[in-house]
Formats: structure tokens, C-alpha cells, sequence
């Protein structure tokens, strides 16, 4: 049997006659009933501590309570006999002087210096978990924060941004729980964490003010500093390309982030969108990274080259929070060799099909998209020209369609 709600009154009331020789304030008891069980283990914690007693002390101290509490017998109530008040005579009573009872100080004292300890050790323990509060960390740029009007007070960025919106890269939760919240008039609600604009502002923690807090969407945000760092270096070339920035969207480097932390050793390298040297024409043309929707929203097939200069499939379930490890994709040249495709690509859609462009030669290649069993792509094959002539005059065979994938989600 440990010290609980139900029996932390009888132990207080018995440190207090052990070490004070008189009986404790009811208020004192009283806030000290109204506590948790784990606030009452924090707060006896913090009082033993105070006195200078070791744990030791303190099972020793609990021992000698519990015995008596369970096996000393407690003595029945003493009946009072009931008062009978004589109605009010007419007769004029003689008045007797009135003696105040004078307060003991010693006692207000005593009474003072519990109660400020209570305060203090309440205090404490919400001050240490102030400061293990967790840190949330955006994974894209220019999350809005709200406040509980709905109204944006401020912005979560992967790297820094100076604009008249203040902008974080992380900010403390005010606490673990999850608030849905309406965004519009639709009705639609979102789930949502409540962090402090103040990351160092013990006041707001403690009563909650509204204006020093807000909220962000949890769709946006880890809890894990390590996952932020691979997201900050696994974009930070993607940062630099406002288009390619844009268009990644956060279901996007979900599943590039939740694949590549898989294999260790994608952990430093980035997405390299091979940009340098091309013509802007060039650029706007083509695309870095191709989107193939699986699952529209759940799942998808990311290919991007890295920095190692290897491209790579990133297949992942956002929904089922299921992530395959990075595949090297695959060139199969025109005589059907085989091998990991590296170099300098972006992607174009012609017809449907996503054909590589060469960007050290700056011209599209006869490479095209080849799915899998699995309806992936996993693979660029060669196709001859002419059978690409006859594809687009309609002279050759009919266009496989498990061959064809969307343009990149917008």
C-alpha cells in the first residue's frame, strides 16, 4: 500500500503532529486531498527533499504511518449530547464581559509557511515540466499558425524566412493533446497542436495566455529533432528552386523522409535537381522530381536523384504510416543491359510517358518510363527512335497504358 488520495490527509496529519506537536490546518489538508496521485508522489517527493530527508528516511517515515493507519485501532466517535437552546425570555440578562481568544502567531506562522510550501513545490513541479516541455519541428515551409480566432499570428519555415509574419522553425507544445479545429465556414475539422509563440515565457506556460499561444496543423510538424535534420538537409537544394519548393508538397517529403530514414546511410545526402547550366527555357520544361500517385493522397512513388548521384524510388503509405526503403532505378539500354541510373536527368511528359532529358547535352533522350509488376516505375528503358516516330504518327502498337502515369500533382 502506497500514499494516495485516499489516505494522504491521515499522513499529513500525522508528519504534521510528529514534527509540529499540534494539529493541521483543515486548508492545509484540504490541498493537499485535492492533488493527483502522481502530484501527491511529486509533492511528498519535494517536501522530503526540503527537510533533508533520504529516501530511506522517507520509506521509513511511510512504513511507520502505514502501520499505524492499518493496525492501530481508531476510537469510536464520542456522541455529544444535544444542546437545547431556551427560547428568549423578556427578562433582562445580565451582560457578561467577552473575552477574544487571542490567535497564536506561532501557529499563523506555521499555517503560512505550509501553505507557501504546498505553493512553492506546486511551482516546482510545473516549472520542470515547463522546461521538458517537447519541441515540434516543421517539415515544409510557410505552415500557418493560428490563434483561436482563426486569424495567422505566425509561420513554421525549414529554414529561416525574415517577413513582417513572424517565422519559427520549431516552438514548444504547450502540451500533448490534440485540438480539432475548423478553419472556414465549411465545418471541416483539422487536428491540431497547441504551441507557445514564447518558448521561454514560463507565465504564459503556467495560466495559458491565449495571445502568446497558437496552433498548427499536425499534418506539418515531428516531435523528433533528428527527422527535422533530415528534412533540412534532404531539401535544402529543393529550397533554392521556388517552383520545385512549391510544388513539393508535405505528403511529398513525408514519404522521401519516412523511406530514406530507413537506410542510414541516405542520411546526409540531399535531392539534387540538376539545374545548373540549363537555359531557363530548359528548366521550366522539364521537372526534377516525378509524383506517381498510387493512392491518390495515401500513397505515391517518389523518383529523385540524389546527391550521390544515384536516382532513387521512394514508395510510401502516409495513411498506414508504411515506408519502403530508397530502390536505385534502373537503366536498360538498347541492348537490354541493365544498370543503376546515374548522371544528369530531369523528367518530361510526352504523351503521357515521363522521358528523361539529358541535362549536360541539353536534349531529350529516347529514355521512357517502364513500370513494374507492382505498377511502379522502377525503370527508364531505351526505346529506338523510329518506334518513337511511329508511337506519335499512331503507325506503331497501341500505347501500353500501365506505361502511363499522370502529370505531376499540381
Amino acid at each position: 500500500m502506497s500514499i494516495n488520495k485516499n489516505n494522504i490527509a491521515d499522513f499529513i496529519r500525522y508528519l504534521f503532529r510528529k514534527r509540529k506537536g499540534t494539529e493541521p490546518p483543515q486548508a492545509l489538508l484540504d490541498g493537499w486531498s485535492a492533488l493527483s496521485n502522481d502530484e501527491i508522489a511529486t509533492q511528498l517527493s519535494g517536501l522530503f527533499q526540503s527537510w533533508g530527508l533520504t529516501d530511506e528516511d522517507k520509506r521509513m517515515e511511510i512504513n511507520s504511518f502505514l502501520k499505524d493507519y492499518l493496525f492501530t485501532p481508531k476510537p469510536a466517535p464520542v456522541k455529544r449530547p444535544a444542546v437545547i437552546v431556551a427560547p428568549p425570555s423578556d427578562t433582562m440578562q445580565q451582560n457578561q464581559p467577552v473575552f477574544k481568544k487571542k490567535k497564536s502567531n506561532k501557529m499563523l506562522v506555521r499555517y503560512g509557511t505550509a501553505v507557501l510550501l504546498i505553493l512553492l513545490c506546486f511551482l516546482g513541479y510545473k516549472y520542470i515540466a515547463f522546461k521538458n516541455t517537447k519541441y515540434l519541428y516543421t517539415i515544409t515551409d510557410n505552415v500557418s499558425i493560428r490563434n483561436d480566432d482563426n486569424r495567422i499570428v505566425a509561420r513554421m519555415d525549414l529554414f529561416p524566412v525574415q517577413g513582417s509574419t513572424p517565422s519559427f522553425q520549431k516552438l514548444k507544445a504547450q502540451d500533448d493533446e490534440i485540438y480539432y479545429k475548423s478553419i472556414d465556414n465549411s465545418g471541416q475539422l483539422f487536428p491540431f497542436r497547441k504551441v507557445l509563440l514564447k518558448e521561454d515565457n514560463f507565465i504564459t506556460y503556467l495560466f495559458g495566455q491565449n495571445k502568446e499561444t497558437g496552433y498548427v496543423n499536425t499534418n506539418y510538424v515531428v516531435d523528433n529533432v533528428k527527422e527535422f535534420d533530415l528534412y533540412q538537409t534532404a531539401f535544402k537544394e529543393v529550397k533554392n528552386n521556388k517552383d520545385e519548393n512549391a510544388d513539393l508538397k508535405a505528403i511529398y517529403r513525408k514519404i522521401i523522409i519516412g523511406s530514406m530514414s530507413i537506410d542510414a546511410s541516405t542520411g546526409e545526402k540531399y535531392i539534387s535537381l540538376h539545374t545548373n547550366n540549363l537555359p531557363r527555357s530548359a528548366v521550366n520544361a522539364t521537372y526534377g522530381i516525378v509524383k506517381q500517385s498510387i493512392k491518390t493522397n495515401v500513397k505515391y512513388n517518389i523518383i529523385a536523384g540524389l546527391s550521390d548521384g544515384y536516382y532513387y524510388s521512394f514508395v510510401g503509405d502516409i495513411q498506414n504510416n508504411e515506408y519502403v526503403a530508397p530502390q536505385k532505378i534502373m537503366m536498360i539500354d538498347a541492348d537490354g543491359e541493365s544498370k543503376p541510373m546515374t548522371g544528369a536527368y530531369r523528367f518530361i511528359n510526352q504523351d503521357g510517358r515521363i522521358v528523361l532529358y539529358d541535362c549536360l547535352t541539353n536534349a531529350v533522350t529516347n529514355y521512357k518510363s517502364q513500370k513494374n509488376s507492382d505498377g511502379n516505375i522502377a525503370s527508364f528503358v531505351y526505346e529506338a527512335p523510329a518506334n518513337i516516330i511511329d508511337d506519335i504518327l499512331g503507325n506503331g502498337d497501341a500505347t501500353d497504358p500501365s506505361d502511363t502515369v499522370p502529370a505531376p500533382v499540381q
